[in-house]
């Protein structure tokens, strides 16, 4: 009897560490620098000026000849692979339940309806730092 209900205590504990393993595994994979393709979203900031804006994006460990910025009309899509792949405990401590592994960066940014697409240039600046310029439309 005893040796029954301690092994319906042990599954009842192994499926419980499997739904806190699945719960905060969806958890991190909805937070906001993670995406759901195990990308990672950068730091970045926008800076209006009166003809274009500046954006600089924080690339720590990416390897930057893999940077890959795609313009569209109204979308700044910033892409870059990771020196390696790293998990999300390298960056924020401990994990519990599942490991969230990481090997690039992705951003998509919204561009400004004023923001002249055909004018993008950017430049990889010491320490990772990418800085990205985007002129604004003539009148705009």
């Amino acid at each position: 009897m005893v040796e029954e209900l301690l092994e319906m205590l042990e599954k009842v504990r192994r499926r419980l560490l499997r739904e806190v393993d699945r719960v905060i595994s969806e958890l991190a994979m909805e937070r906001s620098d993670v995406g759901p393709d195990g990308s990672l979203r950068p730091l970045y900031v926008v800076y209006e000026h009166p003809d274009h804006y500046t954006v600089y994006v924080d690339l720590p460990a990416a390897d930057t000849s893999t940077l890959n910025i795609v313009v569209t009309e109204d979308h700044l899509v910033i892409e870059a692979r990771l020196e390696r792949e790293i998990s999300l405990s390298d960056l924020y401590g401990g994990t519990i339940g599942r490991e969230v592994r990481v090997s690039f960066y992705r951003h998509i940014l919204p561009l400004p309806p004023d923001a002249d697409p055909s004018g993008v240039r950017y430049e990889v600046k010491p320490g990772k730092r990418v800085e990205i310029v985007i002129p604004k439309r003539s009148g705009g």
